[in-house]
């Protein structure tokens, strides 16, 4: 049957199940999620010892699937082979998952960077805050619940809330006084999530970012004199001027493509009577006929792309960016040099820290600021537009019961065990797109580092899974837009919709069907293989599989995954007191969302290096807990008021106080970390790996060595401006 405390708050559905009902089916949701996560477990075991069994070798061409998505990355066993501090052992079968406890955190830092030991600590303290939480909670608040008399008898859901308590109650104080104790404990535990390991470079730490460069400036020696003429006891050691790279990238794409095809027709003409076929017009899936022998396609593919890469590499060099990195003899002399400068001399300029080489988007930097800024405000509201007012996963799961309804509740009739669990997983499925969504359009926006863009994408995506998530099924709506209208018509009734009984339970559900099948799910990692699916769908050959296969290593996405981690730890802890029954859920998520992140990052993903822009998402991850604590406040302080039919006693004074403390405690005495290293922690990266010279330019370059006279000095520019290509190794490093 269908219930609802009034036609204006969303619809709850509770059905009859074939297990049981009790508790709002929260025992019969959990029993279902459990079966699911075990199958799940047991396929990737199968799948990962399936990958295994072929050994542990690198990306090769005869590797199958298996291997591609459940083996460490061909970067981790080269890792392995080169240093004994990070070896991995030997991991068939189920020997996994004993492996990820023996993961410790040098390791993690020598084989992942300093930013995934960032997320891991920041993982790991949040998960101490909430198992006091849990225990406070199960201990403490949920006996004080269950003296009430409002909400059923011991078998029902809501006797185990807030609203089990008679308004009037004095236990109530007991929820008040343990709101206010999480503000200093959040903090204590907060403080010490501050990173300590280096976030950058010897290299970074000693090269200054110049931007705002005139024309007339653009070459190393007129940087070069200026430097030395207003700073004289600075050591240059090295001056690289940026380019218009992005069309060079993309021909540098395509032209390694042909030539890892045309790499593999020559290794297998020898393993096929039948040469390899190729479809030069579309896919070979789709449209076999008029194929052509793929070797002489190829190769002259790679010929015709050899020739608009060096003559795109030729443009590109003779029109720099306002945009130079100069690296100085010393850490201190970069600090000199940025604090003295004065932005509105002679030279408009900008000097900043360097960001690492590898956290920089050099297609990006060709965007300047005034465009940039004009792009990301058309795409911040079309964002805006689209998930807060068409495709939010609150509309999403009403359309579907107004379907299922309308059809005389198909979906019970079907299976009533599939009906119980099916609309939070409905939810969970829809909310799960919407980080992706946000990630591509930030793609869109161009940032200038991977670093910012992680931090966008933390930052909004959180935000938006917390309105959408959170907020508007809490407050019985089922979009921003009937959010702003009930804001303008001031609907007083609809506050009582923030404290029906069975919301709690639906929120529980969302986190069982989150913490059990979500993080499984992050394991097998679905959609990538779909991605790659779908990818090899559309190759014109099969010597384009290799390509394909080394598109799919990606990166740790940061900012979604941040963002997941705060969304889950925020509901949990806004209804850890008024629905003390979410905790536990709630932790077994985090617990095992840190076990996969953690098994990801070390096995899976490749290593990102975000420098110190990256310690920014770090921080304001540890910062945007603040909101967990102030919404878990604002939650109760307007239940004690509605409860009181709108009048103002002593539990809902106190409150008030106690949210204007906890404002000026967390946003105006700033008592978390800025993530930080120390001043005095040098890094032990070796500089000499990395060059501020964009990757496309070195690749593009030996080409060209091929071709020209080897005796000539590789240009990097063109003789009147003196851009050279230093040799690696060279004075930057």
């Amino acid at each position: 049957m269908a219930f609802t405390d009034d036609d204006t708050c969303l619809t709850v559905k509770k059905n009859t199940t074939v297990i049981t009902n009790v508790y709002d089916g929260i025992p019969e949701t959990l029993i279902l999620n459990v079966i699911c996560w075990i199958f799940l477990l047991l396929l990737f075991a199968i799948l990962r010892n399936r990958a295994w069994d072929y050994g542990r070798l690198a990306l090769v061409h005869t590797e199958k699937w298996t291997q591609l998505f459940y083996k460490n990355t061909d970067e981790a066993v080269a890792v392995e082979e080169t240093s004994a501090d990070i070896s991995m052992v030997p991991d068939t079968g189920c020997l996994w998952f004993p492996s990820i406890f023996k993961i410790t955190k040098s390791k993690v830092y020598a084989r992942c960077g300093p930013d995934a030991l960032h997320y891991l600590s920041f993982q790991k303290h949040i998960l101490i805050l909430f198992a006091i939480i849990t225990v406070f909670s199960i201990c403490v608040i949920l006996p004080v619940n269950f003296q009430g008399t409002l909400e059923g008898n011991s078998t029902t859901f809501g006797h185990t809330t807030l609203s089990n308590l008679g308004p009037s109650s004095n236990l109530l104080w007991v929820h008040v006084v343990a709101s206010l104790c999480m503000v200093p404990l959040t903090v204590f535990i907060m403080k010490k999530c501050s990173g300590k390991s280096p976030s950058t470079s010897a290299l970074s730490s000693r090269t200054l970012m110049v931007t705002h460069i005139s024309k007339p400036h653009r070459n190393i020696e007129d940087i070069k004199n200026y430097f030395a003429v207003r700073y004289p006891q600075v050591d240059i050691l090295d001056v690289q001027i940026t380019f218009r790279i992005k069309k060079l990238i993309e021909l540098e794409k395509q032209r390694n493509k042909a030539h890892e095809a045309k790499l593999y027709c020559v290794e297998n003409s020898h393993r096929s009577s039948d040469c390899i076929q190729v479809q030069p017009k579309g896919c070979i899936c789709c449209c076999p006929c008029d194929t052509i022998d793929a070797l002489a396609y190829y190769s002259r593919e790679e010929q015709r792309l050899t020739d608009l890469v060096l003559s795109e590499r030729r443009n590109a060099l003779t029109a720099p960016l306002g945009i130079a990195f100069v690296t100085v003899g010393s850490q201190e002399q970069a600090e000199y040099v940025i604090h003295s400068f004065e932005p509105g001399t002679l030279r408009h300029w900008n000097i900043t820290h360097a960001p690492t080489p590898g956290d920089i988007n050099w297609e990006n930097l060709e965007i300047s600021y005034r465009n940039w800024y004009s792009k990301a405000i058309i795409i911040n509201i079309l964002l805006f537009l689209v998930l807060f007012f068409l495709t939010t996963p609150i509309i999403f799961l009403n359309t579907f019961n107004q379907i299922n309804q309308a059809h005389g509740d198909f979906i019970n009739k079907l299976s009533p065990v599939v009906s119980q669990f099916f609309p939070t997983l409905l939810l969970l499925s829809v909310s799960a797109v919407m980080p992706v969504i946000v990630a591509y359009t930030d793609e869109w926006m161009s940032h200038w580092t991977k670093s910012k863009q992680n931090f966008s994408v933390m930052f909004k995506a959180f935000y938006f899974l917390l309105f959408m998530v959170l907020i508007l099924p809490s407050l019985g709506l089922t979009s921003a837009a009937a959010f702003v209208q009930w804001t303008l018509e001031n609907d007083k009734f609809r506050w009582r919709c923030v404290f029906l009984a069975d919301k709690g339970a639906f929120f529980v559900n969302y986190i069982i069907t989150s913490a059990l099948i979500g993080t499984a799910l992050e394991l097998l990692r679905f959609p990538e293989l779909a991605m790659y699916a779908l990818r090899l769908s559309f190759i014109k050959s099969e010597a384009e599989k290799t390509s394909v296969r080394k598109e799919i290593l990606s990166e740790f996405q940061f900012g979604i995954h941040y963002a997941w981690t705060l969304l889950i730890f925020t509901i949990s802890t806004v209804y850890s007191l008024s629905c003390p029954l979410i905790t536990p859920f709630g932790l077994l998520y985090l617990s095992l969302k840190h076990l996969v992140d953690k098994y990801n990052i070390y096995y899976v993903y490749k290593p990102i290096a975000m420098s110190t822009e990256g310690q920014h998402i770090h921080a304001g991850a540890v910062k945007m807990v603040r909101v967990a604590i102030l919404l878990c406040q604002v939650i109760l302080t307007a239940f004690f008021f509605i409860r009181d039919s709108g009048g103002m006693n002593a539990i809902t004074y106190v409150m008030i106080i106690g949210i204007c403390l906890t404002i000026v405690c967390f946003f105006f005495l700033s008592p978390f970390p800025s993530c930080k290293p120390a001043t005095t922690s040098k890094s032990h990266l070796a500089a000499q790996r990395e060059q501020y010279i964009a990757p496309v330019l070195l690749s593009s370059s030996s080409i060209e060595n091929c071709v020209i006279d080897r005796s000539s000095p590789a240009l990097y520019g063109s003789a009147s401006q003196g851009i050279v290509i230093p040799e690696t190794g060279s004075s930057n490093a």
